[in-house]
C-alpha cells in the first residue's frame, strides 16, 4: 500500500510593471522551473513565455498581452491522488513593489483566469490556500491523478486593476508570482 506523501513542484514568475503618470506600461514573467521527484514519482511544472507586457492605466484595468502556458506532468503517482496547482504571492499587501518608491500593488489588484481550471473568470489572488501567503493565493486547478501518470496544459491570463488604488507614482513595480503544484 502506498503511503500518503505530498510532492511539490514550483515555477517562479517575476512580474514587472513600469507605470507612468496616467498611463502605465509594464512587462512581466520570468520563469525558473524546478522539478520535484522521489525514487518512483515525478511531478513537474513548466511555464512559458518568460514575459507578459501590461499597459497599466491609472484608475483602470490592464490585461497582459498574452497568457502564459502552464504544463503540469506527473508519473508514478497513486491512482487515488489529487494534484492541485496554485499561483501565489508571498505578500497580499505588496505583490508588486516600487523600485524607487515605497508604493506597492496588492495581490487583490492582480487577477488570473484559467478557463480550463478553477478561476474560469478573472479572480483576484486573495485566497488563503495550503500554499502561499495569506490572502495572496489562487487555486488554479484540482485534478485526480487517474492512472498515476498524465499531463495537462492550461493557459493563465492576467489583469491588473488599479481602479480602487490611489494614483501610483511613476516607478518600476516588481514582484514574484509562484506557480506550485502539490500531489496529495
Amino acid at each position: 500500500m502506498r503511503s500518503k506523501m505530498s510532492f511539490y513542484c514550483t515555477a517562479i514568475l517575476s512580474l514587472l510593471a513600469l507605470p507612468f503618470p496616467a498611463v502605465m506600461v509594464g512587462q512581466a514573467i520570468r520563469v525558473v522551473p524546478r522539478r520535484m521527484t522521489s525514487s518512483t514519482s515525478t511531478l513537474s511544472v513548466s511555464v512559458a513565455p518568460s514575459q507578459v507586457s501590461f499597459n497599466l492605466v491609472s484608475k483602470g484595468t490592464a490585461s497582459g498581452n498574452s497568457p502564459v502556458s502552464i504544463t503540469t506532468i506527473w508519473s508514478g503517482l497513486g491512482s487515488s491522488g489529487t494534484i492541485k496547482l496554485y499561483g501565489y504571492f508571498t505578500s497580499s499587501t505588496a505583490a508588486l513593489t516600487g523600485n524607487l518608491s515605497t508604493d506597492a500593488i496588492p495581490s487583490s489588484a492582480i487577477s488570473g483566469q484559467m478557463t480550463t481550471g478553477l478561476p474560469t473568470s478573472y479572480t483576484a489572488f486573495t485566497q488563503t490556500n495550503l500554499l502561499g501567503g495569506a490572502g495572496a493565493s489562487l487555486e488554479l486547478f484540482s485534478t485526480g491523478t487517474g492512472s498515476g501518470a498524465g499531463s495537462r496544459t492550461d493557459a493563465l491570463s492576467f489583469t491588473i486593476d488599479l481602479s480602487s488604488l490611489p494614483t501610483l507614482p511613476a516607478d518600476t513595480y516588481v514582484g514574484t508570482l509562484i506557480i506550485q503544484a502539490q500531489e496529495l
